[in-house]
């Protein structure tokens, strides 16, 4: 696990650092931007976790569609910084930013991301690899936890919950 965490963060540093230095409303945008990164390596832990998931449809539909939403993510807000940074915008507080970046689909692809999270949530609880409990609190996490800061959050808790079991049943499937 530390490796695949490890992985994600170096790939997110050296995919944006040596792209964009921004700050301000641009700088918010791009940490909404790296949500592929952390999706992925908690998409890899879960899979890691849940060997017999690797091998169901559903629940690779899920991830992949969840994976897929956090890459419009990312999509989305580099079409923002990009506007911002063309227009001399890109180290200014959001309070000074005039209306000149075309937010659409960084303010809907979250939500898309929180819809395919769901989907993920409710095919692997539907193949019992957790309990109606952590699949409770990871559908009302992917609802309630503001997309924006993480869309999909309550994927955390559906890999927690697996790594927990995997841990305390190393043998089992």
């Amino acid at each position: 696990m530390p490796v695949i965490l490890g992985v994600s963060i170096i790939a997110q540093q050296a995919f944006f650092a040596s792209r964009y230095d921004v700050s301000g409303h641009a700088a918010e945008h791009l940490g909404s931007a790296s949500a592929p990164f952390f999706a992925t390596a908690l998409v890899a832990i879960l899979l890691w976790a849940t060997p017999l998931a690797r091998r169901q449809a559903d629940v690779l539909a899920g991830a992949v569609a969840w994976l897929a939403a956090t890459v419009v993510v990312l999509v989305g807000n580099f079409r923002v910084i990009d506007d911002l940074v063309a227009a001399g915008f890109g180290k200014v507080g959001t309070a000074d930013v005039p209306d000149i970046a075309d937010h659409d689909l960084a303010n809907l692809a979250p939500w898309i991301a929180v819809v395919a999270a769901s989907l993920l949530t409710a095919a692997v609880w539907r193949r019992r690899h957790v309990s109606n409990r952590v699949a409770g609190a990871a559908a009302a996490l992917n609802i309630l936890f503001p997309p924006w800061i993480i869309p999909g959050a309550g994927i955390v808790v559906l890999v927690v919950a697996r790594c927990v079991s995997r841990v305390k049943q190393p043998n089992a499937l």
